[in-house]
């Protein structure tokens, strides 16, 4: 940023302007989400589900606070009243308040574990990091299957198997750097520390870049770290094991090395992004990346763009070629059932461009603006008018490429399922906040009251809007948790999960919390056939968890019939005759 980009006096008309904007879009998010994905629909998905659940009202609450706020300062601003309005007491915030931030939100992270999540892991994604961590915790790759339980391993193991072995070891699809960070502290007994900590390296990280682009702008720096402390989505995500926390930390770890530069910088950034490719999907990083290489290139720095090129082909080479070949050495080539589900590079882009048929911008980007701060967008597109426009050739701010992944990010806001906000562009909320920072810059001048005063309402409404989220997805969750809980507790050899009758319910089919194989063993139904549900019978004391007892217990329901649900009926009926049925709990309502 230049010094021409902070004004005297600040632009409030443009500042009133932003929010003013920031709540109609708001109010058209809800609208428009409501009106294109919910209103005359018979069934949700799980994304939609949540958005009328709970982002919608977030939406119209946000629109309503910055219409308000944009109102206010704009009669202001045009009064003359905000000329001179500066903070008396010298500095815009104390130094300690960022630090003792980022320890709290580590806190509550670990904390919310327990309080909003209780120890439960709702989607797929995360119980095959649970998985894979708990296997590297032990010294393996993956979990041997034993030969008793061979002819049935995927009803154990439904979806996002690797291929490789999969005739012999229980292995997840995706890649594992992300699930060894979490080994590493399941190993000390403290698994669900490693997002939170992961969460405090990455706001570290972003602190220091923060500073190095505003060094004498520190409330435009506590500006950007305000945006990510009161971010719900980076603080509830952090609650998980889900990938994307390690992906935000990479991001701003990678880009703080860069900014650094010389030798040791953009070498230790290569080995942030090989380690960052491999968390979980390959492409992810590059996404980020990719803009900053452009950028590079654009300053006529050649070595430094051309040296990060290098770096990304290499991880692709390591992750979508090196890997799988790893994989087969380690647990052995794909059965040819299996061989066509692979990581390479051609696949990676057919799944890409087989889901751009589920793009779904509005609702993916209300998911965003309502898990994060109601200023955070608004002030981050002010960034533009930080940018010399004239001059942009001759020598482009590190704004541009900022703004080009913050674009391309909302261009592929593919459908997600589960997600608190729009987890696809987690790697993307420091970017986000760091825009917030420039604009804030732009428009608002240095210790201006009114900024203050702005700055701190937006927190207060961020908390408050973030207990309220994090209750209600407490309410979501607990009855997931408790039917996870009955079936653990089951005295049966063997559960089988009837997924009929809420969202997602084959996620209940996974193994003990530590990720190891255990008693019960859980299977989903409908992935056996008549002569596997004779056997298990035939061996095993044998319960069935079905809608009858998880709804209620919480689960929020859904109707059991649905088209395709006959293989299902079928399967309870041939249980039924063999006297092999009895539900898990007795008496679920008691």
């Amino acid at each position: 940023m230049s010094r021409s980009s902070d004004p005297a006096h600040g632009r409030p008309l443009a500042l009133a302007t932003a929010l003013v904007a920031g709540g109609v879009l708001c109010l058209a998010l809800s609208w428009g989400t409501w009106m294109w994905h919910l209103r005359g629909q018979y069934g949700r998905s799980i994304s939609e589900y949540l958005f009328a659940r709970q982002d919608m009202w977030m939406l119209d609450a946000q629109a309503f606070g910055l219409l308000v706020a944009g109102f206010i300062v704009g009669l202001r601003a045009r009064g003359g009243r905000l000329a001179d309005q500066h903070a008396s007491g010298g500095t815009f915030a104390g130094r300690a308040l960022v630090p003792v931030g980022i320890l709290i939100i580590v806190l509550l992270a670990w904390l919310g574990r327990t309080w909003v999540f209780h120890g439960y892991s709702v989607s797929r994604d995360e119980v095959m990091v649970e998985l894979t961590a708990g296997a590297l915790a032990h010294g393996m790759i993956g979990w041997p299957i034993p030969e008793a339980w061979n002819a049935v391993r995927h009803a154990m193991q439904p979806e996002f198997y690797s291929p490789y072995g999969s005739d012999t070891h229980w292995t997840s699809i995706y890649l594992p750097v992300h699930a060894a960070i979490r080994s590493l502290f399941q190993r000390v007994g403290l698994a669900d520390l490693a997002a939170p900590l992961t969460l405090g390296a990455g706001l570290v990280a972003l602190w220091h870049i923060t500073r190095h682009l505003n060094p004498d702008r520190r409330d435009a720096a506590l500006v950007t770290m305000v945006m990510a402390l009161t971010s719900a989505q980076l603080l509830v995500t952090a609650m998980t094991p889900y990938a994307m926390t390690s992906h935000f930390a990479f991001n701003m770890i990678w880009l703080a090395l860069v900014l650094r530069g010389g030798a040791l910088g953009h070498g230790l950034a290569a080995l942030v992004a090989v380690l960052a490719a491999g968390l979980h999907q390959w492409h992810f990083p590059l996404l980020f990346i990719a803009p900053f290489i452009l950028w590079m290139a654009a300053n006529r720095r050649w070595r430094p763009a051309l040296f990060h090129i290098c770096v990304a082909l290499a991880l692709m080479v390591i992750w979508a070629r090196l890997w799988p070949m790893a994989l087969a050495e380690l647990v052995g080539p794909a059965p040819p059932s299996d061989v066509h589900r692979t990581n390479s590079i051609v696949d990676k882009l057919i799944s890409l461009f087989g889901r751009l048929d589920n793009l779904q911008p509005l609702l993916n980007i209300s998911r965003l603006m309502a898990w994060n701060n109601l200023l955070l967008l608004p002030l981050a597109g002010l960034a533009v008018l930080g940018v010399r426009w004239g001059g942009v050739w001759r020598d482009v701010p590190v704004a541009v490429p900022l703004l080009l992944g913050v674009i391309a990010g909302l261009c592929l806001a593919l459908y997600q399922g589960y997600g608190w906000g729009f987890r696809y562009m987690h790697g993307q909320i420091g970017t986000l906040c760091l825009l917030a920072g420039l604009g804030w810059r732009a428009v608002v001048p240095r210790d201006a009251r009114y900024g203050r005063v702005l700055l701190m309402a937006g927190a207060l409404f961020a908390l408050l809007g973030t207990l309220w989220q994090a209750r209600d997805t407490e309410r979501y969750v607990r009855g997931y948790a408790k039917t996870m809980a009955a079936i653990r507790a089951s005295d049966a050899d063997v559960v089988l999960v009837d997924i009929r009758g809420g969202y997602f319910m084959t996620d209940l089919v996974r193994f003990g919390a530590d990720g190891a194989p255990g008693k019960p063993v859980v299977m989903a139904l409908q992935m056996l056939k008549g002569t596997d549900l004779a056997a298990l019978c035939a061996h095993y004391d044998v319960a069935v968890m079905d809608f009858r007892q998880f709804q209620p217990l919480g689960v929020y329901p859904l109707s059991p019939i649905f088209k395709g649900d006959d293989g299902i009926v079928a399967r309870r009926a041939h249980l039924a005759r063999m006297g092999c049925d009895r539900p898990v709990i007795a008496s679920p309502a008691g």
